[in-house]
Parts: structure tokens; C-alpha cells; sequence
């Protein structure tokens, strides 16, 4: 007989980065729904949805709605297991769980927004930690950093942590993400669409263009570096947010300087890290960045704030160089270290795809997290005994 789960994430968005997990999941003998807001256009590829109204901000009157209809739905599904993950989704899947008497409720922890929030936002966000944290029977934490830092804020008890594997959230394609399946007329196109040579040496960088990512550190510790270099360029792909801006100063050398280039997000990602030399991950937090992974894949060595989730990602000295965080002429020296240094950097490249394909192969990680899941199902009760760490063979 199928196990019946229930995921949960509070935006339709989030689907896109659990779909292939999902479909795995069912393809091994689960009965999964997934649950969302409705808020954008996703393609759903067959899985079963049911859209609950989440909002990813503090709403009270509104998230107790939700909470009654979540609830509700709950009760009459009667799920094996539910996982949730995302701040508003797992602390009401929880709080909704417990109340309908599941008895296997996992809470999976992507990233702590409390380590950069400030005041009364702080202290709501803690508390709704805390709470998710006390009513799951699991919590699935993505990097070991995020949970050294969950457990030093007194947010999860150690009994409940989860490990997969090495961590983070599904792994990456390593198929997609390979320097030799890039099309290389397609990359030349590519290269004098956005105005770059081939003796440029590029730093790169793809995300969110905001003050929590670093980019105010990054474009500090570029101009820092370009007088020195003839043919040195930044490479930004990723869109600015209002709610977290860079600084006004950054923003506009983004916008003006002539060798540093800005593209929007694409979906043909892969393109343009084959146009970089090195990638640059100044950011403040993370839960277990995938954009660090996808670059290792490409063959790029990563320098990398000592931040929560981000320097889990590399093998310092090996696939890339972790420095100090806030600190833009830090980054500028790391950066510049390897400019200099071309047979470190090409050393640091080769370790960096074999790295990532041997650690967190999208597949590999889903067959962990099976396995995690078919471990529950045996034991057939939360009450059983769980592991500090769960690692797949």
C-alpha cells in the first residue's frame, strides 16, 4: 500500500525546485500532494497540487485563515507523512500537523531569514522558528553550518536534526551543469552579445542583486581591483529587489561602469558561467547555496564569505577560498590571489567539478532522502529511534 505525503511550500515559485524530488519520490512507491499559494504561472508536470492561500509575509489575520483551512485539509487526507519547508509554510504545515494528529511531520530548513533581519522582524521570525522547529518530529537542516547556527540560537534540539548526505537542498544537475555540454557556437554568440572578448578575465556572479547577497562588498572589491587590470570585467546575472537594495553608489557603477556588465536571470544559466574565470559568493547567509555548486560544476573555483550554508559549499584551498564576511577588501585580496596565480586557479577548477558530481549529483541526493523516507515508513512511528545524522551509503 502507497504511503500518502504531503509537501508543502508557500509559494508556487518554490515548485519548480522540488518538482524532479517529487516525481522521484512517486516513482518509488509514494502517493505525494504537494501544497502552494497560487501566486505564479508553474508548470505542475503532472504532480498532484492543492493551492492554499500562504503568504510569505507576517499577515496574522490571514495566516490564521490558512492555518484553519490547512488544518481542515489535513484532517481529511490524513497523510503517513508531511514535509514542509519555507518560513510561512513550515510553521503553519507544523502547527496545522500536530493539531490533525500526523504523526510524521518533517520540517525542512532551506535558510534562516532571522540572521539578517533586524527588531521586532527578528524576533517574530525566531519565534516562528522555534515553533516549526518544537512541533516537527524531523528537521531536515541543509548544511551543517545552518545547523550549528540553529542549535546556538537554542531554535532545534539536536535529537531532531537530519543530515542528506553532505547536505543541501536536491543536489544540483550535474549533467546540465558541465562545460562540455555547452554548445560552443552558442557560447561564442553569447559572448559578443554582452560585450565580452576572449582575453577578458571574468568575475562572476548569479543571484538575487541585493544587500544580503554581498553585492555591495562585490562591486566594492571589483572597483578596488580594476585599475590594476587591463582587461578585467564583472559578470552579474540576476535581478535587483526592491525589499533589500544595494546601496545607491553600487547600484549606480552596476548601471554605468564600463566593465561591469549586467544581464537578467535566463534559464540558460550554464552559458554564462562558461564566461567566467572565477565566481564570487559574497553573500550574508544561506541555507546551502546552489549557485556555488552549480559554478564547481562548470569548473570555476568559488570564493566565498564565511557565512552560514556558503562555506559548506567548497573544500577551502581546494575548490575555491572562504574569507572573511563584510569585508569587501577581503574579497578583493581572495579574488586577487587567484587572478595572480594561474596554475592554482586551473588546479582549484579541475577539483571543483569532481567535487560536486561526487558529493551532490541531483540523483544521488534524491536516493538519499528515499532511503530517509523509507526508513520512517518502517519504523512506522515518530516515537521511534532517530538517528543525530542520517547518511545515505
Amino acid at each position: 500500500m502507497q504511503k500518502k505525503m504531503i509537501q508543502g511550500v508557500t509559494s508556487s515559485l518554490s515548485v519548480l525546485f522540488i518538482r524532479e524530488q517529487v516525481q522521484f519520490i512517486e516513482q518509488n512507491g509514494y502517493d505525494v500532494t504537494v501544497v502552494c499559494n497560487k501566486d505564479f504561472e508553474t508548470s505542475y508536470d503532472g504532480m498532484t497540487v492543492e493551492h492554499i492561500p500562504f503568504e510569505r509575509e507576517i499577515s496574522p489575520l490571514r495566516d490564521l485563515k490558512v492555518l484553519y483551512t490547512l488544518y481542515r485539509y489535513l484532517r481529511r487526507e490524513d497523510p503517513d507523512i508531511i514535509n514542509f519547508s519555507t518560513p510561512k509554510a513550515g510553521l503553519l504545515g507544523m502547527i496545522a500537523g500536530r493539531l490533525a494528529g500526523v504523526t510524521t511531520r518533517i520540517y525542512i530548513q532551506r535558510g534562516l531569514r532571522l540572521e539578517t533581519a533586524e527588531g521586532l522582524k527578528r524576533i517574530i521570525l525566531h519565534a516562528a522558528e522555534k515553533t516549526a522547529c518544537t512541533l516537527s518530529t524531523h528537521v531536515i537542516v541543509v548544511s551543517d553550518s545552518l545547523e550549528s547556527e540553529m542549535i546556538a540560537r537554542k531554535l532545534l534540539a539536536r535529537d531532531k536534526v537530519v543530515r542528506i548526505g553532505r547536505g543541501s537542498s536536491n543536489g544540483i544537475d550535474t549533467k546540465k551543469y558541465d562545460p562540455a555540454a555547452v554548445d560552443k557556437d552558442r557560447l561564442e554568440d553569447l559572448r559578443e552579445e554582452i560585450g565580452l572578448e576572449r582575453r577578458d578575465f571574468v568575475i562572476g556572479y548569479v543571484g538575487r542583486l541585493t544587500r544580503d547577497k554581498g553585492i555591495n562588498e562585490l562591486v566594492e572589491a571589483f572597483i578596488a581591483l580594476d585599475d590594476s587590470y587591463a582587461n578585467l570585467k564583472l559578470l552579474l546575472v540576476g535581478d535587483f529587489e526592491e525589499s533589500d537594495p544595494v546601496e545607491a553608489e553600487n547600484a549606480r557603477h552596476i548601471g554605468t561602469h564600463e566593465n561591469i556588465i549586467h544581464c537578467d536571470y535566463t534559464k540558460e544559466v550554464e552559458y554564462y558561467y562558461s564566461l567566467m574565470d572565477l565566481f564570487a559568493l559574497p553573500t550574508y547567509r544561506e541555507g546551502f547555496s546552489n549557485v556555488s555548486m552549480e559554478a564547481q560544476a562548470m569548473g570555476i573555483p568559488v570564493v566565498v564569505f564565511d557565512s552560514t550554508g556558503a562555506r559548506d559549499t567548497i573544500e577551502d584551498g581546494r575548490t575555491g577560498i572562504v574569507t572573511a564576511s563584510n569585508d569587501a577588501l577581503g574579497l578583493a585580496s581572495a579574488l586577487d590571489a587567484l587572478i595572480l596565480d594561474d596554475p592554482r586557479r586551473k588546479r582549484m577548477a579541475s577539483s571543483a567539478r569532481k567535487f560536486i558530481v561526487d558529493n551532490f549529483d541531483r540523483r544521488f541526493m534524491q536516493e538519499q532522502l528515499l532511503n530517509f523516507y523509507n526508513t520512517l515508513s518502517e519504523q512506522g512511528d515518530h516515537n521511534a529511534e532517530k538517528n543525530d545524522e542520517y547518511i545515505g551509503a
